[in-house]
């Protein structure tokens, strides 16, 4: 028997190992001093926050040096990533400077600033959004009511107090900016992040659940409303004629959990009811999809915190997880969401490039890119667009499939693609720089 469990390990258990994606070829040690340089230079070029651009030709160099690089051994993606994100902590995504427990980022508005709270706790982040408007809104109120046990949080002061600021432009890339700093400087856990929010916060917690769904555990917008057609404060479903698209499909992998009261009269429950009739929908031709979300009305409510909130959502949410890389995705694209970009503004709108393990760094607006993976097999159905899947990649790494066996790719039913894509490390490179998330890499692609 000992003989038999001996040949057992020395020769079948290996196979086993390799078959499942396990490093064959270790990288040697020269190999790993270059893609150790390379590393850094990577971060210290990679700009500190979402206020800043890249050097376009600083990025092109790095680009190219990978390429060069080729094909990676297959398995050592875990290798790799322990490279390239030790520097991170550094040389990556920073603010520019910190007074006392205040974060402060130079942005062309002037300083921008958060405030950072338990530092030390690396179990995931809360970005806690304030309420207000026109004018009106303090950091100082999140601060006192977003937070989860052993979870770090960080409260944005709008730059600018208009009504919707964390669905501006500036609002928007503040959030990204933080999110990238805790996961870097921090250290925090990427796959447990959430936003959340009341009233404009709950707003703009939406806004983030339905843009950059793939960053979030989870979201709790609270009492707050949807960018719509004829306008977003209206009390009635029925007077809504369609809220901003590019938000409300894409939340099919996220847990929410959120409120209205039907008798608030400063964030008016029309645009909820709508999009509760529109998630229905959505779940009733995907029965998979749209399962975490809970939304509930309270008749009476005026625009106040719901019985029992914000601890019922905060104990839902301390349980959830980000689905890294779901079974299913779907991403509706807007290229220029609600309030719209103008010429008075200093920076532009952040052009979102990647959702989970897709890529169209070309999407057109109103584009909808359905994909669904099932072992090797990859389906594709695309509305909108040049209709075909030009310019979309799909993104992979050896969790997500069986790297003996030839990948799949139809699209409307129609085979466009076979074959085994290779890991290398221009692929792996991308998905760093698209998120500086140490969980969410890719080190192979498809592109069409």
């Amino acid at each position: 028997m000992r003989l038999w469990t001996f040949l057992f390990l020395l020769f079948w258990l290996p196979g086993t190992i390799a078959w499942a994606g396990e490093q064959t070829k270790p990288l040697d040690r020269g190999a790993k001093k270059e893609l150790s340089k390379l590393a850094v230079k990577f971060w210290k070029a990679r700009p500190p926050h979402y206020f800043k651009e890249w050097d376009q030709e600083q990025w092109a160099a790095i680009q190219k040096a990978a390429q060069e690089w080729g094909d990676l051994p297959e398995g050592s993606l875990a290798e790799i990533t322990k490279i390239f994100w030790k520097p991170a902590k550094k040389w990556g995504s920073r603010y520019d400077k910190k007074v006392g427990n205040k974060g402060i980022l130079k942005t062309p508005y002037g300083d921008a600033w958060f405030y950072i709270k338990g530092a030390g706790a690396k179990k995931g982040l809360v970005i806690g959004l304030h309420g207000g408007g026109e004018g009106a809104g303090s950091a100082d109120e999140p601060a006192g009511t977003w937070s989860m046990k052993g979870t770090m949080g960080m409260y944005p002061q709008g730059i600018r107090l208009v009504h919707d600021t964390w669905n501006t432009v500036h609002g928007e890339r503040l959030i990204l900016s933080m999110i990238e700093i805790a996961k870097c400087k921090y250290q925090i856990d990427p796959n447990r992040v959430y936003s959340m929010g009341f009233s404009m916060g709950g707003t703009g917690s939406w806004f983030m659940a339905g843009r950059h769904t793939d960053l979030l555990a989870g979201a709790m917008p609270c009492a707050g409303v949807l960018m719509a057609r004829p306008k977003s404060q209206l009390p009635k479903k029925e007077q809504i004629e369609d809220v901003q698209h590019g938000l409300v499909p894409n939340v099919r992998n996220l847990a929410m959990w959120y409120f209205i009261g039907l008798s608030d009269v400063n964030c008016m429950p029309g645009t909820y009811l709508f999009v509760e009739d529109m998630l229905k929908e959505l779940k009733e031709s995907d029965p998979r999809g749209y399962s975490k979300i809970h939304f509930k009305t309270y008749p009476g409510l005026a625009h106040a915190m719901a019985p029992g909130e914000p601890h019922n959502g905060i104990r839902f949410m301390s349980k959830q997880k980000r689905d890294t890389f779901p079974q299913t995705v779907v991403w509706e694209y807007v290229s220029r969401p609600y309030p719209r970009w103008n010429a008075r503004e200093k920076v532009k709108r952040f052009r979102k490039e990647s959702f989970y393990w897709l890529r169209c760094p070309e999407a057109q607006d109103r584009q909808i890119i359905r994909a669904s993976r099932k072992g090797n097999r990859i389906d594709l159905e695309i509305e909108g667009g040049p209709g075909d899947a030009k310019g979309v990649s799909i993104m992979l790494n050896a969790s997500m499939i069986d790297v003996q066996q030839d990948v799949e790719v139809f699209l409307e039913g129609s085979r466009i693609y076979k074959g085994k894509p290779k890991p290398n490390l221009a692929s792996f490179l991308t998905s760093l720089n698209d998120r500086a998330d140490r969980e969410m890499l890719f080190d192979r692609q498809i592109d069409f």
